[in-house]
């Protein structure tokens, strides 16, 4: 007689009884009779070790450490009964001066420790062993291939955590570690809804083995189950180091943006004069579907007026900032913001909305990190990228210049008087490279006008039905890029990762590490308004040296559907507009009743208004919820922030100024101007092979002569003047 039955613990090594603990097994009855008989010997499981010493999982072999002139720390938990801890840094690969060194850690009264280490050059090979006095098991906790260089914390929401084998550049930057670059790049990664825990690695290690396996509960998280939907299978028995499963490997669920911020900064600073680059830790822990809310203590966001109210404020600060602000960093980068499209933007000098809350943020980041003495720079660099136009979320195009505004706190540009030492990346003209804004383009779900079929070109299977031959052969570049690289809840997630690193990494070194060239395209200094013309000036600090360069751009097309686009849509053009009712212009109009969308709307001072005592009637659709923006404009050009009419720029006038044609106004005055404000689109739509043949990015009017694009502005005109709204000058 058998019985099916769980297996004790104590018999699981019972003679040739071999199976995990707990499992259930057909057992001989007279067997478990005779053990469990009254008076059998039951030999009780050995207890499990007590826990020993440990590191913070921040910390692992093959990190890298921010070198001198900072103080690096590590730290941990001492274990059972411990009672103090003491640290051993040895070397096999140092200067000759190096000698090993022991440290004895401070400890807390809950069983932390932390060590701070003496300030070592970049490079070399560590050994950093933690022992522990008292500790029940004395084993030590040893991290190993330990090196000193720059470390780089890179946060935000789905945009920075979207993973490289979702960029467009993948496959070229496999093949280049591969062949043994970028081998001073390191790279460390919190789980999140979007990517896997990802210890401390080489970048070849990375992408030579595959992710670790998921722990966290994501149940109902619309991001995780996309990056479920759109998970490749890895072919069964394929190891991650070819072109078949690269994709499956661990280097490529990191992510994309802070990667390629870390290889460009990495081949800026590989100069043949003084070595190769140092070594760069690159740290993420980015958060789909986060707010800027959940990245700040609740302490912050009480000194910001319009902070969005939600139980999961702080809830990142706690879990992903908190456990990283012991280590020594270089600086931080940060891609967020859409998920506070539908609140207030505001403004830093007033302390409202999202500009405080970045102001807030950045400050707040610089005080946790450098509590320590000698650690991280209390001025530690910070850089961010502004938002794309397809990060609106839905809000309409209004609402996205009021973003971009916010996230430089209200100034237009980076660095400013209240957030000195950063940087920035501009996005506005970085949507995917090959489909368009208003969705997959003419070869997957849309023809190329109204009158044309929706071809389906890039079905697998593909079906002739749905696709004709013509548009076959024109869509073979499209279809080519869309198989090749998955995308990911579709043009939310551009997968021209590749130039947001590019222009972020470029910046920090223009920036904090003396690169001569310019770290941010023109940036609008002021103006003067004659009859016919309006002559607009950039800042020539700014540029260091650089030139504003008027690219070549196609016609405004006003059609309502070319590659997609329904109405409203307005593409091309110079993307500079005039306004020519004063009483019109608003950054960012609010409701008196901030709970009722249909109360009347005022111009808040903040935003360039006269405040609320004067309101005009909510457009329908136009202010769906508290400090919402909705998707759909009036046609009122009295209405707040209407009536702009785009007209085009002529020529350059000096190398640091353009001029702008007057003629189409046919004598009415300019009361205000902006330039790539809200939704951008520089693509020539009425080009055929545009997202067919070739795709369209980085292609908007006004760039430095490097080609960084100039930076979205917004300026009311008051006696021939440029007048900006404070706390932005632009007068000159």
């Amino acid at each position: 007689l058998f019985l099916f039955t769980k297996v004790p613990e104590p018999f699981l090594d019972f003679p040739s009884c071999q199976f995990l603990s707990g499992s259930a097994m057909l057992v001989p009855v007279s067997l478990l009779t005779s053990l469990l008989a009254p008076g059998a010997a039951v030999v009780a499981p050995p207890p499990a070790p007590p826990v020993g010493i440990t590191f913070n999982t921040s910390f692992g072999s093959s990190m890298v450490l921010q070198s001198q002139p900072s103080v690096a720390c590590v730290y941990g938990m001492l274990g059972v009964e411990g009672t103090g801890a003491t640290v051993k840094i040895t070397a096999t690969d140092a200067p000759a001066s190096f000698a090993p060194y022991e440290i004895r850690a401070q400890v807390t009264d809950n069983g932390e420790w932390k060590a701070c280490l003496q300030p070592t050059a970049a490079g070399g090979s560590y050994t950093i062993t933690a022992t522990c006095t008292g500790c029940s098991n004395t084993t030590a906790a040893v991290i190993d291939d330990v090196t000193f260089g720059d470390v780089w914390y890179c946060g935000g929401q789905s945009n920075m955590a979207l993973s490289l084998k979702h960029s467009l550049s993948r496959n070229t930057t496999r093949d280049a570690i591969l062949q043994g670059k970028y081998s001073n790049i390191r790279i460390h990664g919190m789980e999140g809804n979007m990517n896997p825990f990802q210890p401390w690695t080489t970048l070849k290690a990375a992408l030579t083995s595959l992710p670790a396996p998921k722990t966290l509960s994501l149940d109902g998280d619309l991001y995780a189950a996309a990056m479920a939907a759109a998970a490749d299978p890895c072919p069964a028995g394929c190891e991650p180091t070819n072109n078949c499963s690269s994709d499956c490997s661990a280097f490529m669920a990191f992510s994309a943006a802070c990667y390629y911020f870390g290889e460009t900064l990495s081949d800026a600073l590989a100069d043949g004069a003084t070595g190769p680059a140092p070594p760069i830790g690159l740290i993420h822990t980015a958060w789909g579907g986060s707010a800027i809310e959940q990245w700040l203590s609740n302490e912050s966001l009480t000194n910001c007026e319009y902070a969005g109210q939600s139980a999961a404020n702080s809830e990142w600060h706690d879990s992903r900032v908190l456990p990283y602000v012991g280590m020594s960093v270089k600086g931080w980068t940060w891609y967020q913001g859409e998920n506070n499209m539908f609140g207030i933007k505001g403004n830093s000098a007033s302390k409202t909305g999202y500009a405080c809350m970045m102001q807030a943020l950045i400050e707040e980041w610089r005080e946790l990190w450098s509590t320590t003495e000698n650690t991280t720079d209390k001025l530690a660099p910070f850089g961010l990228v502004t938002l794309a136009t397809t990060g609106g979320e839905g809000a309409n195009g209004d609402a996205m210049g009021a973003m971009r505004l916010a996230q430089t706190g209200g100034y237009g540009v980076l660095p400013n008087a209240a957030m000195p030492n950063t940087f920035l990346a501009q996005a506005y003209d970085l949507d995917d490279e090959w489909v368009s804004l208003g969705g997959g383009g003419p070869c997957l779900d849309y023809g190329y006008n109204q009158s044309s079929p929706a071809y389906h070109c890039c079905d697998v299977p593909f079906n002739a039905t749905l696709c004709p031959p013509s548009w076959a052969t024109q869509c073979t570049n499209m279809c080519a890029a869309l198989m090749g690289t998955t995308q990911y809840m579709g043009g939310l997630h551009p997968r021209s990762k590749r130039p947001v690193g590019k222009r972020l990494g470029t910046a920090a070194f223009n920036t904090v590490y003396g690169g001569k060239g310019a770290a941010t395209g023109p940036t609008l200094a002021g103006c003067s308004l004659t009859p016919s013309t309006l002559t607009i000036n950039f800042d020539q600090d700014l540029l260091r040296g650089e030139t504003v360069e008027l690219r070549e751009y196609a016609n405004p097309n006003f059609t309502p559907y070319l590659h997609g686009h329904s109405n409203p849509a307005f593409h091309s053009g110079s993307q500079l507009y005039v306004q020519t009712i004063a009483s019109s212009f608003c950054i960012e109009p609010l409701h008196v009743n901030k709970t009722n969308a249909t109360s009347p709307v005022y111009c808040p001072t903040w935003s360039g208004g006269a405040g609320i005592g004067t309101t005009k009637p909510a457009p329908a659709g136009r202010f769906p919820s508290f400090g919402g923006d909705g998707s759909t404009p009036t046609n009122d050009p009295n209405a707040f922030n209407e009536g702009w009419i785009n007209l085009p720029i002529t020529a350059s006038a000096g190398p640091t100024a353009i001029t702008v044609d007057l003629t189409p106004l046919k004598g009415a005055v300019p009361t205000a101007v902006r330039y790539a404000w809200g939704t951008v689109d520089c693509c020539d739509l009425t080009d055929r092979d545009t997202y067919s043949k070739h795709g369209c990015i980085a292609n908007c009017p006004l760039v430095s002569s490097t080609g960084l694009p100039a930076n979205p502005f917004i300026a009311k005109i008051t006696a021939n003047k440029c007048d900006c709204v404070a706390p932005q000058v632009c007068n000159e």
